[in-house]
């Protein structure tokens, strides 16, 4: 089914080609796709009227003439060709447009889904099914205030209500499916299940898939491809729509398909949970104010699993690790027969690969022990837990959670809080924080920004603003 990144990839073709030309004359194979009005009717009041302008809404398209305009609907296989010859029509070419440049636009129909209609010029807007279309996906006017309500109070699945045309107009299946991959929201979780973080997470989601879907024009599966033989370039962007039994990109976990409201769905099981639980990953840098976050989340009573914390017990605790540690950087990192935190670290702080070799030998050790942590909080019914990872992007552990949260400062800042910190000098702080991810490349990932630029006052402020929402979206009492 052609979708609002096909629809509009047809309406800016058609304009290069057909803009300004005339209508000579009218050939209707097939009536059945004229509504509202005799086909005699619709033939004589679009002869000899000029193409004035031709627009979108979801997936309707609008034909403006000096009199009158055509509100066309492909429906499920619906197409346009321009066509040199009457001879080159097919069975399936039901209505041609014969133009004043001895072209032919004819509307080629499969299924014969599609319809026509006439109004007065700019009146499409009193028809019944525009008069009923959401808010566009691409539209500044689809935002948080406009869709969390709608969301929010429908038990309905998620990938049901963002189907609805009623509620958002223009997005289909296929975009669906990409879009709550990218929202890692399973298609299945009921709208009032979701934060209100977790919306606002689809609403950027799904303006970037459209937005990129229309820059390569469109998505070309199976039968439909876009009219005019242009192919859209958006399947080699897919990430889950018909994947099935391919690796996620994410995570490694194999893609399923189910079926939701009677459509063919895609999801990554892992990226994509249903579950009760919101897993918030919490990250920052050196110096940035991160364990003031934590702590204060703890204070509050939601559950915080420190992965530093994790890591520090098993350097003590777990002898696996501990004998490949050895086995890789050897004994001048034992101290009193534990591994030396500061010995390993001076060891690896100015070397990358030791670094790299390191984080290898450690990190499954550290994940498996947060999510058999996870597994045990999940038991007890708790229903929102933090993931306080320092190296949450670097070590790829946002795959862990539903929503990512990063505490934010200023470059100049981090580095004048880390002198003062730890009394070293301007050039070795630079060098401790270039050892991680950027700041400003984890903000462009991450859902919730926590400004620490200041004093902790106004600290305190944003992290109560977010406890308020976690609490209306009851995952605190």
């Amino acid at each position: 089914m052609p979708e609002l990144p096909e629809v509009e990839t047809v309406k800016e073709t058609l304009k290069n080609l057909i803009l300004n030309r005339t209508i000579t004359d009218v050939l209707v194979y097939y009536g059945g796709i004229i509504r509202n009005s005799t086909v005699e009717d619709f033939k004589s009041k679009l002869i000899n009227q000029k193409i004035m302008d031709i627009r979108r809404l979801g997936k309707y398209l609008f034909f403006d003439f000096e009199n009158f305009t055509m509100t066309s609907h492909l429906r499920m296989e619906g197409k346009y060709y321009i066509k040199d010859s009457l001879k080159q029509l097919t069975k399936h070419d039901h209505i041609i447009f014969v133009l004043d440049n001895g072209k032919f636009l004819s509307y080629h129909d499969v299924r014969k889904f599609g319809t026509m209609e006439l109004t007065d010029l700019h009146k499409e807007a009193d028809l019944k099914g525009v008069k009923k279309l959401g808010i566009e996906v691409n539209s500044p006017d689809l935002n948080l205030n406009y869709l969390y309500p709608l969301i929010k109070k429908s038990a309905r699945p998620i990938k049901s209500l963002l189907l609805d045309q009623h509620i958002i107009s223009g997005l289909g299946n296929i975009y669906v499916d990409e879009t709550l991959f990218l929202a890692k929201v399973h298609p299945e979780k009921s709208g009032n299940k979701l934060s209100k973080y977790q919306v606002e997470k689809i609403i950027l989601a799904g303006k970037k898939v459209i937005k990129k879907a229309i820059e390569l024009g469109g998505t070309t599966i199976r039968t439909y491809q876009s009219s005019l033989g242009v192919d859209g370039r958006f399947q080699n962007e897919l990430n889950v729509h018909t994947l099935a039994g391919q690796k996620c990109k994410n995570c490694g976990d194999t893609i399923v398909k189910i079926r939701v409201g009677g459509r063919g769905t895609y999801f990554c099981p892992t990226c994509q949970r249903n579950e009760e639980t919101l897993i918030i990953g919490l990250t920052g840098g050196i110096a940035t104010g991160k364990s003031f976050v934590s702590n204060w989340f703890i204070k509050h009573k939601i559950n915080v699993l420190d992965a530093d914390k994790i890591y520090k017990k098993l350097l003590k605790t777990s002898k696996i690790m501990y004998n490949e540690i050895t086995s890789e950087f050897g004994e001048r990192v034992v101290k009193d027969n534990q591994i030396d935190r500061v010995s390993l670290a001076q060891i690896v702080f100015n070397n990358d690969k030791k670094r790299l070799k390191l984080n290898q030998i450690t990190h499954p050790y550290v994940i498996k022990e947060m999510k058999h942590k996870i597994d045990v909080l999940k038991e007890k019914g708790k229903k929102i837990i933090i993931l306080d990872i320092p190296l949450l992007y670097e070590s790829r552990l946002e795959v862990l959670t539903d929503l990512t949260m990063l505490v934010y400062v200023e470059y100049e800042t981090q580095i004048t809080r880390l002198v003062n910190r730890d009394n070293i000098t301007r050039e070795l702080a630079i060098k401790k924080i270039r050892s991680q991810l950027d700041l400003d490349t984890k903000r462009e990932f991450s859902d919730i920004i926590i400004d620490n630029n200041h004093d902790t006052k106004e600290t305190e402020k944003q992290l109560i603003e977010i406890y308020e929402i976690l609490r209306s979206d009851k995952y605190v009492s």
